[in-house]
C-alpha cells in the first residue's frame, strides 16, 4: 500500500511538471492561471503526505531512517516548499526546476525499494527526529535557492538578449527571484546547522564503520560550509543578483557532486543519506 501511494504521488508530480512546462514549449506568450498548477501541486503533496503516513503506520516508525524513506521525505519537503512558493508568489515557475528534482528523488527512492524499517536509536527520541528533519529541510531549502538562481539566470538571459517571448512572460521578475534565493539561503543555513550539530551524535548509531560515519559528517560539514559562505555573503550585502545566482548553482553542484562521490565510497549510497 505505501509503495502504491508513492507511485500515485510520482504520477501527480509528473503531471504537475508537465502542465507547468507547457508554456515554455510554445513560441508565443501563454496566459496560464496559477489555479491549475497550484491545485496539481497541492494534490501531489497531499497524496505524498498520505503515502508517508501509510508507510509510518505499516512499519511503525517515521519515514526518516533508511535510504528510500528519507529520500521520500526529502521529496515531500521539496514539494511542500514548491507549493508554499507558488501560493505566496502566485507564480508556478519554481516547479520547472524543483519539480524534476522531486521526480528524480522519488524515482530513486522507489527503485531502491521500501524494505523493512531499519533500526533507529530509540534512546534519542524526539532529538533524533529533529536531527533528520532539520537536515532534510536544510537540503530542501538549498534546492529552492538553487531553483531560484537557475530561474534568475534564465530571466537575466532573456532580458539581456531582449527576448520578450513566452519564457520572459512566464518567469517571475528578477527582484522576486533574488529575494527568494536570499530567503532560502538565510533560513536554510541555521536549519542545516541544527541538523549538523545533532548529526555528530546520531550518525554513529546508523554506521557500523568509522569511514561511513566520517563520510556522513564530512558531507554534512561541506554542505554547511558552502551554504554558510553563500548565506553570509548575502547577509553582508556583498553577493546579490547574477553573482549570487551563480554562487548558489555552483554551491549546489559541489554539494551534489560530493554526495555522489562519498556515497559511492560508502558502498553505493544505499545507506548513505
Amino acid at each position: 500500500m505505501p509503495t502504491t501511494l508513492h507511485f500515485v504521488a510520482l504520477l501527480c508530480y509528473t503531471l504537475t511538471v508537465g502542465v507547468v512546462v507547457v508554456p515554455l514549449l510554445r513560441l508565443r506568450e501563454v496566459h496560464q492561471s496559477i489555479a491549475v498548477p497550484l491545485s496539481l501541486t497541492g494534490t501531489a503533496v497531499a497524496v505524498h503526505f498520505i503515502a508517508l503516513l501509510a508507510y509510518a503506520r505499516a512499519v511503525g516508525t517515521l519515514p526518516l531512517a533508511g535510504f528510500a524513506p528519507a529520500l521520500s521525505s526529502l521529496g515531500f519537503l521539496l514539494g511542500l516548499l514548491t507549493l508554499a512558493v507558488e501560493w505566496i508568489t502566485r507564480e508556478s515557475a519554481i516547479a520547472v526546476v524543483v519539480g524534476p528534482l522531486v521526480l528524480l528523488v522519488m524515482v530513486v527512492a522507489l527503485a531502491s525499494g521500501f524494505g523493512p524499517a531499519p533500526s533507529v536509536p530509540v534512546q534519542g527520541g524526539s532529538w533524533f527526529v529533529l536531527h533528520v528533519a532539520a537536515s532534510l529541510l536544510g537540503l530542501a531549502l538549498m534546492a529552492v535557492a538553487f531553483a531560484a538562481a537557475a530561474l534568475y539566470l534564465l530571466q537575466h538571459r532573456e532580458l539581456k538578449q531582449r527576448k520578450f517571448g513566452a519564457a520572459f512572460h512566464f518567469l517571475p521578475p528578477l527582484e522576486q527571484l533574488d529575494r527568494l534565493n536570499h530567503l532560502a539561503l538565510v533560513v536554510g543555513f541555521p536549519v542545516l546547522t541544527l541538523g549538523l550539530i545533532l548529526a555528530a551524535r546520531y550518525v554513529g548509531d546508523f554506521s557500523n564503520a568509522g569511514g561511513e560515519k566520517a563520510a556522513h559528517l564530512g558531507w554534512g560539514l561541506l554542505s554547511w560550509v558552502v551554504l554558510g559562505a553563500i548565506a553570509a555573503a548575502r547577509i553582508r550585502g556583498g553577493l546579490s543578483g547574477r553573482k549570487a545566482a551563480l554562487a548558489s548553482i555552483l554551491g549546489f553542484a559541489a554539494v551534489a557532486a560530493a554526495y555522489l562521490v562519498l556515497a559511492a565510497l560508502a558502498g553505493g549510497g544505499s545507506r548513505f543519506i
